[in-house]
């Protein structure tokens, strides 16, 4: 009688897996596909990448050795627009923060929840492009979320499923510690 209440029980754990994943999917514990909040500062992505060819470490600067990309600091911005363009408005308001020492207030756009934990060095260092995750970021005039960053669409990456192919741990521990 006692082996048939715990077997009672596996249901009801199902259930309250079930209810936390969709609580989680609907709790805004994550950003949604094709979010493109209006930044304090437009930053055009085309004329840094495509024109003057700079990478995405440039800016970046951490990406490929840190959990967090990083944003660049008001030095690296000014390190060229103390000269650069500096009577365009958005590089009066970028040295309008610089002034007053002051970092940009970027609203984030790439959002998961708690839970999950995204290495960027990892992925860096294993060849996989920022576009693969962010999209044809060198051609937004403003950047948005180009994949669900869900769950399956990560797993589908790590199990080979993408475009290129990548292989990687895709055990439950490999993003959720």
């Amino acid at each position: 009688m006692a082996l048939r209440r715990k077997w009672l029980a596996v249901p009801g754990f199902f259930a309250i897996a079930a209810a936390a994943a969709m609580l989680s999917g609907y709790s805004g514990a994550s950003s949604s596909q094709n979010t493109s909040p209006v930044q304090p500062v437009r930053f055009p992505h085309p004329q840094h990448v495509q024109m003057l060819k700079m990478n995405c470490l440039y800016c970046h600067f951490s990406a490929n050795k840190s959990p967090d990309p990083g944003m660049p600091a008001m030095s690296t911005c000014m390190g060229c627009h103390n000269l650069v363009a500096t009577g365009k408005p958005e590089i009066k308001t970028l040295a309008g923060y610089y002034a007053k020492n002051q970092p940009v207030p970027w609203e984030r756009i790439h959002k998961l929840p708690e839970y999950v934990h995204f290495p960027h060095m990892r992925h860096v260092n294993a060849g996989v492009a920022c576009q693969t995750c962010h999209g044809d970021i060198q051609n937004m005039k403003q950047v948005s979320q180009h994949a669900s960053l869900n769950m399956g669409w990560c797993i589908s990456c790590h199990t080979g499923q993408s475009n290129p192919p990548f292989k990687a741990r895709y055990d439950c521990a490999t993003c959720h510690y």
